[in-house]
C-alpha cells in the first residue's frame, strides 16, 4: 500500500511530520469490500499513520537520541475512527512525537478529509537494529522515502 502516499515532510526538530496519501476507489484491493459505497478500512488508514510515524521515528532517534534503529509499527493505544472515509479520497496525515526512548517511540497520529478528522490514534514504534539480511527492503524504502520527500 505504499504507492498510495504521495508526499511527506519530516520536521525532526520539532518531532513532527506530515503527509499525504490518496486512495482511489478503483483500487483493486478493494474490489469485494463495500462493493456498493466503497469504504476505506480502517486498518488501511492506520497503516498510512504507520508510513508517517515510522520515519519521523527514525529520523527523531538519529538525530535526538543518537541511535540508529529502524521503527516498525508495535501497538496502536487509543485508536478512534471517527468518520467513514468515502472513496475516493485524498487523507491529510500528522504525527507528533508524544513520548521517546530507543526502543520505542510513540506518536500521535490524526487523519483528515476534507479537514474533518476521520481517525486519531497513538502508536507505538518499537525501534530495532538492521539486519544484514534486510538491505535490500531498506534500500527500497529509502527510496520510496526520497520520493515522498521530494513530492512535498
Amino acid at each position: 500500500m505504499f504507492e498510495l502516499m504521495r508526499s511527506i515532510r519530516i520536521d525532526v526538530a520539532n518531532g513532527r511530520a506530515t503527509a499525504e496519501a490518496f486512495v482511489p476507489a478503483d483500487h483493486p484491493l478493494f474490489a469485494d469490500h463495500f462493493p456498493v459505497s466503497r469504504v476505506l478500512p480502517g486498518s488501511l488508514i492506520l497503516e498510512l499513520g504507520a508510513q508517517v510515524s515510522g520515519p519521523l521515528a527514525e529520523e527523531f532517534a538519529r538525530s535526538a537520541l543518537g541511535v540508529e534503529r529502524l521503527a516498525i509499527l508495535g501497538m496502536v493505544r487509543d485508536g478512534r475512527f471517527l468518520h467513514p472515509v468515502y472513496l475516493p479520497a485524498t487523507l491529510a496525515l500528522n504525527a507528533e512525537i508524544s513520548r521517546s526512548q530507543p526502543s520505542a517511540i510513540n506518536t500521535t497520529v490524526t487523519a483528515t478529509v476534507d479537514g474533518e478528522r476521520v481517525m486519531q490514534a497513538e502508536l507505538v514504534m518499537m525501534m530495532i537494529e538492521s539486519s544484514g539480511e534486510w538491505a535490500e527492503a531498506i534500500d527500497d524504502r529509502n527510496a520510496r522515502l526520497a520520493r515522498w520527500q521530494e513530492a512535498s
